[in-house]
């Protein structure tokens, strides 16, 4: 794989090349490979159309989750947020180990203990981890509903980039069926606070958790806000927001 450099930025084939354009920039490989209908018929393709069923499987349950918070995810991501989550998923399906290869799912597989150990402390963004911002203890209520975070000190317990002056903490709870790949969340949204506020018990509940059978996740937004002329905008486009998949029951 190589990367295009020319002022011409091409899409599609041409001489033998194929031309696209990714999260970095253009690129240019090679065109080949085998065809597709001898991937999908010849028996000594058997392992590769296991391995593309699993992959289309993890692929699914990965936007499954990406959907049911995406209201959060359009405000904290970085360039790879998707394929690092694949790569979690991906890990829970290999758990799945009752069904054949290439039949192994992610619905399977979430059931183990293990795959809420996976998934629990996922960072939506990477640049900026709640892991590193936050420095106060949280606590989860997953029966209520509720994340509270005691005498909570904006200047002492959060890591406060360059011209922020106001904070916002966020909270939800998403519930997804990984067999009918549908989902439902709700959310609880704290007001802003001030970068210089005093000391003060912070608490977040939903008004009820989803009507939904399944996988319960739990997420905490952090978002830093900037006060120019007295109106609130998002400091460097939400570059220094943090979500985190905190807990999965």
């Amino acid at each position: 794989m190589a990367r295009e450099s020319s002022i011409l930025k091409l899409k599609g084939q041409l001489d033998g090349m194929s031309f696209y354009k990714t999260q970095e920039g253009y690129q240019v490989r090679a065109k080949g490979g085998i065809e597709r209908e001898r991937i999908l018929n010849d028996a000594n393709f058997e392992r590769t159309r296991e391995n593309m069923n699993e992959f289309g499987n993890i692929n699914s349950a990965g936007k499954l989750i990406r959907n049911s918070i995406g209201v959060f995810l359009n405000r904290a991501k970085d360039m790879r947020t998707s394929s690092r989550l694949v790569s979690v998923v991906a890990q829970v399906k290999n758990l799945d180990v009752v069904s054949d290869r290439g039949q192994r799912s992610f619905a399977v597989g979430i059931e183990s203990p293990d795959a809420k150990i996976l998934l629990e402390g996922f960072e939506f963004n990477k640049n900026a981890p709640l892991s590193s911002i936050l420095k106060q203890e949280y606590a989860i209520d997953t029966e209520v509903g509720s994340v509270s975070i005691p005498q909570f000190y904006p200047k002492e317990h959060l890591m406060i980039p360059e011209y922020a002056t106001h904070v916002r903490f966020s909270f939800a709870c998403a519930v997804i069926d990984a067999v009918t790949l549908t989902s439902k969340v709700k959310f609880a949204e704290q007001q802003m606070i001030s970068v210089d506020a005093e000391m003060a018990d912070m608490e977040l509940t939903l008004d009820a958790l989803p009507d939904l059978e399944g996988v319960k996740m739990f997420y905490i937004l952090l978002e830093y806000f900037q006060d120019i002329n007295g109106k609130l905008y998002p400091l460097k486009s939400g570059a220094y927001n943090a979500l985190r998949l905190v807990r999965v029951v």
